[in-house]
């Protein structure tokens, strides 16, 4: 079977995680062979480019809505010739649509991986040009596919697939803590996500704050990058600083999460949060927002607690109530690796998307 995959970018995030971890299962396989076109020239998943059986093309664009790239897209897949089309994403979707038309076919749509669709918004005009033309359309998230209106015959939930070998290999925890300056026995708290207003670090930010001012004895992580970075920098006080520790963007963000006692999410809304699972997957307890996408995955009082999204001194409390009793939180951290376990496996993942697959070949 010949897959045609599109995505606007390599870079490290959520939608392309789940994309290369799929493509290690398919590239082992003899069943498929593989083409991925991209937009954008960032990357970050370098392991793409040695996988047996997957081809990738940057389809260069001189500006954002330079049309030539529907040209590109027709003239390297009719090179390709596949049994059929899967976009990773809204603008990847519409750059498929006229070939997929063109030559009929069978075109997957994984552009759902979050739980906001502002109306008129350029997302919400990718939506009415591509699914009445999509034959499958995939969501990691219930909430996602109620929020985006997925017509019921078209709608397939497949959640996020975690791969478990990211625990073995790791470097020791004490070998981490030195390499970073870490001395002593501080408590480590830390958030893993893109820096920008929809996830929310102003109420991270707050929350620590507010756990520094009974306790001296932590570290608040930032792990990762975005446009709000410097503005979320200068919220913390000149005198709290060294309390804070911004990684910027990492490759080995599972060295980091290795050390965490707490792991927090503060999003407005999410598809699936892949931040969440690792924590869990690593036996961390969760402190997050009670919003949709996060409390299909967090369980309040079983695997982490749930905070309403704009109560940071609620979401202060239960970090420190997990710092101070370590019992529980061991419990907490137990309950969300059996979470991870029992519903957000690679296998599972992998399964979902192949079934999809042999299904829009049959129609």
């Amino acid at each position: 079977m010949k897959v045609l995959m599109i995505i606007e970018s390599l870079r490290d995030g959520g939608k392309q995680r789940r994309m290369v971890e799929l493509l290690r299962v398919l590239s082992v396989s003899k069943k498929y062979e593989v083409m991925v076109l991209f937009l954008k020239n960032s990357v970050h998943y370098e392991e793409i480019y040695n996988l047996p059986g997957v081809q990738t093309f940057y389809l260069e664009r001189r500006f954002r809505s330079d049309p030539r790239v529907f040209y590109s897209f027709v003239h390297e897949a009719r090179k390709f010739e596949p049994d059929l089309v899967h976009a990773w994403g809204g603008l990847p979707a519409v750059v498929a649509l006229p070939y997929v038309l063109l030559y009929r076919k069978p075109f997957v749509n994984g552009m759902i991986a979050n739980s906001r669709l502002k109306l008129f918004s350029p997302e919400w005009f990718r939506v009415k040009c591509t699914f009445p033309f999509s034959d499958v359309i995939i969501s990691n998230s219930e909430i996602g596919l109620k929020v985006y209106k997925v017509p019921g015959r078209k709608k397939r939930l497949i959640r996020n697939g975690i791969n478990f070998d990211r625990i073995v290999h790791q470097s020791s925890g004490k070998d981490v803590r030195d390499r970073l300056g870490i001395h002593g026995d501080k408590k480590i708290v830390g958030m893993v996500a893109t820096i920008d207003w929809r996830k929310n670090f102003p109420m991270y930010v707050n929350a620590a704050l507010s756990v520094l001012k009974k306790r001296n004895d932590t570290l608040f992580f930032v792990v990762g990058d975005g446009p709000d970075k410097e503005k979320i920098e200068a919220m913390v006080p000149e005198e709290k600083k060294h309390h804070f520790f911004f990684t910027g963007k990492i490759r080995n963000v599972e060295e980091i999460v290795s050390l965490f006692d707490v792991g927090v999410l503060a999003s407005y809304g999410e598809g699936t949060s892949n931040s969440l699972l690792e924590y869990m997957l690593f036996e961390k307890p969760v402190v997050a927002t009670n919003v949709f996408g996060i409390n299909e995955v967090v369980e309040d009082g079983v695997n982490g607690y749930l905070v309403a999204h704009d109560n940071f001194m609620e979401m202060g409390m239960k970090i420190s109530k997990l710092l101070d009793d370590t019992t529980l939180a061991v419990k907490m951290g137990k309950e969300g690796r059996k979470t991870v376990e029992s519903r957000y496996s690679i296998d599972q993942m992998v399964a979902g998307y192949e079934n999809i697959y042999e299904e829009v070949i049959r129609l």
